[in-house]
């Protein structure tokens, strides 16, 4: 299973996604990948770019948005058919501390936010796929103003991936942009005392890119395939990294296929 936030976002320095779409499309054809989970697909013309170039991976998760967008842009490809698919919004967590317009602004974006979920057939296996609202202060410390925000998104995730299982269900990821480091307080909340493995965690390598980041920033590992299940029964024999370096893409030249780096994890299930 791979993720990746496309970038699709309205400020980047970035050739247009359509462009970059056909590459790492490309790419993700030839990878040893079954389930992709994409974040900030937010048109539907983006959706039908994606589903022409990967033909391989005919079934597909999301909502439907007022438009007919991607729901909370979160869409899922697949190589074996999916069950149940089903999105849920962020609506209603906010802020508790900041000004009224920045609590106001982030009560309102978090509702573009959200975690789509769907079962893989056959395989006792739910999938969550996660965009949580950006904290686009740079501040982790505890208390910070995104805090309370995040932290009520990670709990509506939780509940939601909950009522996703099954009396039969083995296995569950939840894999995309967590918009929260390693290293804050948060991701002990996400790691949900412990009941979820993080594959990554001993290398902890950042998964944007740092030099599409403003002067003096940090780079931090902010996107996450969390699994959880028995490690006898579906251990984890295997991850990746795509999509680290710039490649050549026709009329836009060398470039990230993203600003986010793609992780692919690989789970042994019966």
């Amino acid at each position: 299973m791979a993720s990746l936030n496309v970038c699709c976002g309205l400020s980047n320095p970035l050739p247009p996604v359509r462009q970059r779409a056909v590459e790492f499309c490309r790419r993700l054809e030839q990878a040893d990948v079954d389930v992709v989970n994409f974040q900030e697909v937010w048109t539907p013309g983006l959706l039908r770019l994606l589903g022409r170039h990967l033909p391989s991976f005919p079934f597909v998760a999301r909502g439907t948005g007022m438009l007919g967008q991607p729901a909370g842009g979160l869409a899922s490809f697949s190589r074996t058919p999916l069950t149940a698919a089903r999105y849920h919004s962020f609506r209603g967590t906010r802020p508790s501390t900041g000004s009224w317009l920045f609590r106001s602004a982030l009560a309102l974006s978090s509702r573009l936010q959200g975690v789509l979920t769907f079962g893989v057939s056959g395989h006792r296996t739910v999938v969550g796929n996660v965009h949580l609202t950006a904290n686009r202060d740079g501040d982790w410390s505890t208390g910070n103003r995104h805090e309370a925000l995040q932290a009520g998104q990670l709990r509506r995730v939780r509940q939601v991936l909950d009522e996703a299982r099954g009396d039969d269900t083995e296995l569950v990821i939840a894999g995309g942009d967590f918009n929260l480091p390693s290293g804050s307080a948060l991701y002990e909340a996400m790691m949900d005392a412990d009941m979820w493995r993080d594959p990554f965690a001993a290398a902890d390598l950042p998964t944007f890119h740092a030099e599409l980041l403003p002067a003096g920033a940090t780079a931090y590992r902010v996107d996450y395939l969390l699994v959880h299940g028995d490690p006898g029964r579906c251990p984890v024999i295997g991850i990746d990294r795509l999509f680290t370096e710039p490649v050549a893409v026709p009329a836009a030249g060398s470039t990230f296929l993203s600003d986010h780096v793609a992780q692919v994890v690989r789970i042994a299930i019966s």
